[in-house]
């Protein structure tokens, strides 16, 4: 492991635990037995450290939620996978989860009074959302001409997930949405389409293993 990634794991375990303002340099260089001589080679202050650790983390979201979306082939699992995927990153998280949902402990001066929505991890959920209501639309799994704009709603949808997150009961209310959007897409209720049956047999093959 190079010096600057063992600095930037020590630094987003430390920030995790402690927070933007509790954490100094000097703790960070001590965490990994580095100068701090060491640190100013790599990072102009702990303001551009803290940001690449931010940029780490979201980099690393936008990978998984790929990789979870490219294992489903039914456009309507796909979304709720997005969806789920928005409280399991949170809850996995803390420093995303502060930053998001505008936690003063993990909060620093160079940061965007806009992040929550205009952070690149949520930019790139909000395409695949427009990506995947393609997709259903052109297999004719979800219902056209309902909604003006839905894909405005669903994003608006999943940003009101994301600010209720420190809700106690988040999982209650993330099943209840996703029985709404499951009701309100899914163009015929009645019928299993071919891509779910596949996402199904997938499942249960996983089970077995």
């Amino acid at each position: 492991m190079s010096k600057r990634d063992s600095l930037l794991r020590a630094g987003e375990r430390m920030f995790s635990s402690y927070g933007y303002r509790d954490v100094n340099v000097s703790d960070i260089t001590e965490e990994t037995g580095l100068g701090t001589g060491t640190f100013y080679i790599y990072f102009k202050s702990k303001e551009d450290f803290y940001g690449q650790i931010i940029e780490r983390i979201e980099q690393r979201g936008i990978r998984s939620i790929d990789k979870l979306i490219n294992s489903f082939h039914s456009p309507l699992n796909k979304l709720k996978a997005l969806y789920r995927f928005a409280t399991l990153a949170l809850k996995q998280n803390s420093i995303l989860q502060g930053l998001i949902t505008r936690n003063k402990k993990y909060i620093y001066p160079g940061l965007n009074d806009n992040y929550p929505r205009t952070n690149p991890l949520t930019k790139h959920i909000r395409g695949l959302i427009l990506s995947v209501i393609r997709e259903g639309n052109e297999k004719r799994l979800f219902r056209s001409g309902i909604y003006k704009n839905p894909e405005n709603m669903l994003f608006a949808i999943y940003s009101a997930v994301v600010s209720e997150y420190s809700s106690t009961n988040i999982e209650e209310l993330m099943d209840d949405i996703l029985l709404l959007i499951e009701r309100g897409m899914k163009r015929r209720l009645r019928l299993r389409n071919r891509d779910e049956r596949l996402d199904k047999k997938n499942r249960r093959a996983k089970m077995k293993k």
